[in-house]
């Protein structure tokens, strides 16, 4: 994701003396080599005022990271916050100090302080009601989540907040709204919601032109649409526009440059040659390693991992594999995430009514207590009971950050929580069987009878499934119109009865729009098992990718179907590139089971 200006977020001291600062932040997002030699240059001059260093500071650490020398960033955090402890410096001043420092300990992995910096920015633009303020914490929150824990899901709803807010401020666009609608509509295609990610990425294209001297932004966009090109099928022009994009990010920017590589890469898998896919994808993860580009460092893992598995070298792949795996280990455990569910939590608490209003009676105790006026006795029961109140809310918070708005059920983060958890304590356990439920033809019903009328199919078909489900079972709303069911401890004959039952539940539910009207609805059903091979450690990413393939499957071959791709026992499981992206060979191998409620076209 991107990393929003200094300027983005606060307009910088317009003062003549400030011109030359100005125009470094204006560089970022069109040279940033010349935004790098500005900065050190007005660095280099004497005696700077508070404003002047912390913006030039600011300038300075962006462009390096910009550039791929993250490692010449190490005094600049410090030297940022030392700037906003002087007496002289301003609100402003601390503010942007603040922000950037907060950045490039993020980018420099230190997730600890960054994440205590945005707390502290978060608390001062929810006190002084600063709406733009709060827009930039629900960034930086979307950031640790996205860059530093490789969450897109949990990136979107705060980009998503952030947002709603931004629509409701009154004003021209700024590179803040670029900022914000790149990144949302990024997150977007992470999760591959295709549509809604050319929206977004339209809104920032056309915000970027208007603004003039967003190069990097819209380049990076075209890249984007390349991806969505991609994946649609439409290979040659795909491979035209990512050509295009490359000539210029290769000079002006690295981290843009490696996703683009990436996307190239893939192009050349898709055609079957992976021999031309290796060195670009071995020259992108040069360039993110240095660069310390994190996400992109994880995805090449991958990349590199299906490149070698597909040239048929076992043991290469299987080593980027274990890297990836390693990596994804160390960012989902320790103190960050502590830090981090504290900090959303702050955010969802600031803008909740009942918890202002909880706050504000708890102010008004702590005046009486002081006061001696009450007794101890009294103030002792008011406190508790506003303590007590505090802890419901509190409760009533986690709650709602687990459950899925329209529907009421688990969402998508609650969902995953409890099949890690299910998999951490049933080592050696039976399987589950994991299956993707998605409603036919969703798209079109919403357009053609509006949104609420699906939020109200949605409902019913919530309901519908947890009434064909068991009570064991784990049934949760996944995003857009599918829903997750995991049957735990089950074999594969079960499994696609359980399959089979959802689909027909579905298909003879009625939903009733208004009095006369009357919907009937179709599923297509994608299941495997977790783990996915009987005989290894249970990978959810693996069972849930594998479900997902299978429901393309059914989609593909008339819908309201259900498919299954189902590891066999016993087996030495195969690179994941392998099975999916041959099923049907997979089968001849011995290394899995197909099967579908009707013939299931597994080329696609």
């Amino acid at each position: 994701m991107a990393a929003p200006p200094a300027q983005a977020q606060r307009p910088l001291d317009a003062a003549p003396q400030m011109a030359q600062v100005e125009q470094c932040h204006a560089l970022l997002t069109s040279e940033p080599q010349a935004s790098l030699q500005l900065a050190r240059s007005l660095l280099a001059a004497p005696s700077l005022s508070t404003s002047m260093e912390i913006g030039a500071v600011g300038c300075l650490g962006v462009a390096l990271r910009a550039l791929g020398q993250l490692d010449q960033t190490t005094d600049l955090p410090d030297r940022l916050l030392a700037a906003a402890a002087r007496a002289d410096a301003s609100p402003d001043d601390i503010q942007r100090a603040r922000t950037m420092a907060a950045h490039l300990l993020l980018w420099r992995g230190d997730h600890a302080r960054a994440l205590g910096l945005t707390g502290t920015l978060l608390d001062d633009a929810v006190r002084q009601r600063d709406v733009q303020g709060q827009i930039g914490a629900l960034m930086q929150i979307a950031m640790i989540r996205g860059d530093a824990m490789g969450d897109a899901e949990g990136a979107l709803t705060y980009l998503h907040k952030a947002t709603q807010l931004s629509d409701h401020l009154h004003r021209p666009p700024n590179p803040g709204d670029l900022i914000l609608y790149y990144n949302y509509g990024y997150a977007l295609l992470m999760l591959q919601r295709y549509e809604e990610a050319s929206a977004a990425f339209k809104r920032a294209e056309a915000i970027g032109t208007r603004l003039s001297g967003q190069d990097v932004f819209l380049h990076r966009i075209a890249s984007h649409r390349a991806e969505i090109l991609r994946v649609s099928g439409q290979r040659e022009a795909a491979e035209a526009a990512l050509r295009g994009v490359l000539a210029w990010q290769g000079k002006q920017d690295p981290q843009g440059q490696v996703v683009t590589l990436q996307r190239l890469a893939r192009l050349a898998m898709d055609r079957g040659n992976a021999a031309v896919a290796l060195p670009l994808a071995t020259q992108a993860q040069g360039l993110a390693e240095h660069g310390r580009f994190v996400e992109e460092v994880r995805n090449g893992l991958d990349l590199l991992g299906d490149i070698h598995t597909l040239l048929g070298h076992r043991e290469q792949a299987l080593q980027y594999v274990r890297q990836g795996r390693a990596m994804d280990q160390a960012r989902s455990k320790g103190e960050t995430l502590t830090q981090l569910a504290r900090l959303q939590a702050s955010a969802e608490r600031s803008i909740h009514p009942a918890q202002v209003n909880a706050e504000q009676d708890l102010g008004r105790v702590r005046v009486l207590r002081n006061s001696a006026v009450i007794a101890f006795l009294t103030v002792a029961v008011i406190a508790t009971v506003l303590v007590l109140r505090l802890r419901q809310q509190r409760g009533q918070l986690t709650a709602l950050s687990r459950t899925d708005s329209v529907t009421g059920l688990p969402n998508r983060r609650e969902a995953e929580r409890r099949l890690d958890e299910r998999a951490a304590g049933h080592a050696g356990a039976a399987r589950s069987a994991l299956l993707l439920i998605e409603l036919d033809d969703f798209k079109a019903l919403n357009e053609r009878h509006g949104q609420a009328a699906g939020d109200s199919v949605l409902r019913a078909v919530g309901e519908c499934l947890r009434a064909a489900c068991d009570r064991h079972d784990l049934l949760a709303r996944w995003g857009g119109a599918a829903f997750l069911v995991a049957r735990h401890d089950t074999g594969a004959e079960a499994a696609q009865a359980l399959a089979g039952h959802l689909r027909l539940a579905i298909e003879r539910l009625v939903v009733d729009l208004a009095p006369g009207q009357h919907l009937t609805l179709t599923a297509s059903v994608g299941m495997a098992p977790l783990p996915l091979f009987g005989d290894a450690p249970a990978e959810r990413d693996d069972s849930l990718r594998a479900a997902d393939r299978a429901l393309q499957g059914a989609r593909q071959g008339g819908r309201n179907a259900w498919a299954a791709i189902w590891g066999e026992d016993g087996t030495q499981a195969p690179h994941l590139y392998a099975v999916l992206g041959n099923p049907e060979e997979a089968a001849a191998a011995g290394w899995v089971r197909l099967s579908g409620s009707r013939p299931i076209r597994w080329d696609v």
